[in-house]
């Protein structure tokens, strides 16, 4: 019996993740999310029938992973296995993408409750049986719920799936899990495939000192972050290291803040982030806002690369003022306004500049790098026996694949594959 598996969106390319795996004609789909093309319009992987689904098995809340799966719950019903969290932070992220992307879209919320009330909710480390088929989630250390997936088919073959993962324990997570299986066959993400991130403690320190420098100086601080895990690590960050800062969060990072504080078993330290939550303030109203940018303070707001939210109005509130600092710290996506800022130092077409106040970007990134992965991939050299590189650029997977084959040598087959290739493994 051949295991086919066809990757239908993440070949070659980061977001639209979606791998389709065949067990004998039983298609197991791991992930199921869209991307968004220059003029921000959503991208959708390749087709599959709701019907040919045993299951369907998602990562983590992240839009690129979860984001198209609604689709299949407009005539099909598949069951869906995941962790809670999960389902809890993807219908907000969901709610937020059909207000802006509802002409493109054709599911409503009725599709993603359909979703939600054929969810199947797994543990870390507990098993479900699919149909001859065993699934395990483990802690992807990526964001709050997010699961390397592990399968193992009726013929023995051991499938499995980091998803995009973190080897870094950090404020609010433990690091991704060494899943305490033998893989045969590992699917591996190589987002930064060809970098690694410069020592994380350092990173922590230079973000404090400058926020410290400018309120002291009497400035605000703005500091657009991605609502799901990169808010959350911050103002814990903030907190643990000078907890008599005045923190304010704005906007669907406050909402993820909450869904995190429910499910707090899932945090590294759950007493510290209930103290968090219960110290920083959250912006209710558009006169909070107003006041709240003329005293010194912190402001932790969505959206993380300035493409719209609460962090824009505060941007353009505090960027001609050299005594605040505007501080990035998530991912800026090329042609991106943040991009775009750090490149340029102004928006011109939204009022924006020239930026007088401090202009920086810190690296605190919740994916793994070059190194790590290697390492984490080394781990399983014994049983694997190919290794399925997705969720990268074609240069990012080509280092990473490079890497790789001088730590495990020739015997493991390493495949590169474009969205719309099938590998077949011979069992």
């Amino acid at each position: 019996m051949n295991l086919r598996v066809t990757i239908l969106g993440g070949g070659r390319e980061v977001g639209r993740s979606a791998i389709s795996v065949d067990v004998g004609g039983k298609k197991i789909l791991l992930d199921y999310g869209v991307s968004f093309d220059e003029r921000d319009r959503p991208v959708l992987p390749l087709h599959v029938r709701p019907i040919d689904l045993l299951a369907v098995m998602i990562s983590h809340a992240h839009l690129d992973h979860i984001g198209a799966a609604p689709y299949l719950y407009i005539t099909g019903a598949p069951k869906l296995i995941t962790t809670r969290p999960t389902i809890d932070v993807a219908r907000l992220l969901t709610l937020d993408f059909l207000r802006l992307n509802a002409p493109y879209v054709e599911y409503e919320m009725r599709e993603f409750d359909r979703m939600s009330s054929n969810t199947v909710f797994i543990e870390y480390g507990k098993k479900v049986e699919v149909d001859g088929v065993s699934a395990e989630f483990f802690n992807a250390g990526h964001i709050i719920g997010s699961s390397q997936v592990y399968i193992e088919t009726p013929s023995g073959e051991r499938v499995l799936y980091t998803g995009d993962f973190n080897t870094t324990q950090t404020w609010t997570l433990k690091q991704a899990d060494h899943a305490p299986v033998e893989v045969t066959t590992l699917i591996v993400e190589s987002t930064y495939g060809a970098r690694n991130h410069p020592p994380r403690g350092k990173m922590e320190e230079r973000l404090v000192s400058i926020v410290e420098e400018t309120v002291d100086r009497g400035g605000v601080v703005l500091i657009p972050a991605f609502s799901v895990g990169r808010s959350q690590e911050v103002i814990t960050l903030l907190y643990a290291r000078a907890p008599y800062l005045d923190i304010y969060v704005d906007g669907l990072s406050r909402d993820i803040t909450e869904i995190y504080l429910t499910h707090k078993e899932f945090l590294r330290d759950p007493a510290l982030f209930t103290r968090v939550v219960e110290s920083v303030n959250f912006v209710v109203d558009s006169s909070m806002r107003k006041k709240i940018v003329k005293k010194p303070c912190v402001i932790v707001a969505s959206a993380g690369m300035l493409k719209g939210g609460p962090s824009l109005y505060y941007l353009k509130r505090l960027h001609d003022n050299p005594r605040n600092s505007i501080i990035l710290v998530s991912y800026q996506a090329v042609n991106s306004n943040g991009h775009r800022v750090l490149e340029g130092g102004q928006l011109p077409e939204l009022n924006i500049g020239p930026v007088k106040a401090r202009l920086e970007w810190i690296d605190l990134s919740s994916h793994t790098s070059r190194d790590d992965t290697i390492k984490y991939i080394s781990q399983y050299k014994s049983s694997l026996r190919r290794i399925i590189i997705v969720h990268g650029d074609y240069e990012e997977a080509s280092v990473l694949a490079s890497g790789v084959r001088e730590v495990l040598g020739e015997d493991v087959e390493i495949h590169i594959p474009a969205t719309g290739e099938e590998i077949v493994v011979e069992e």
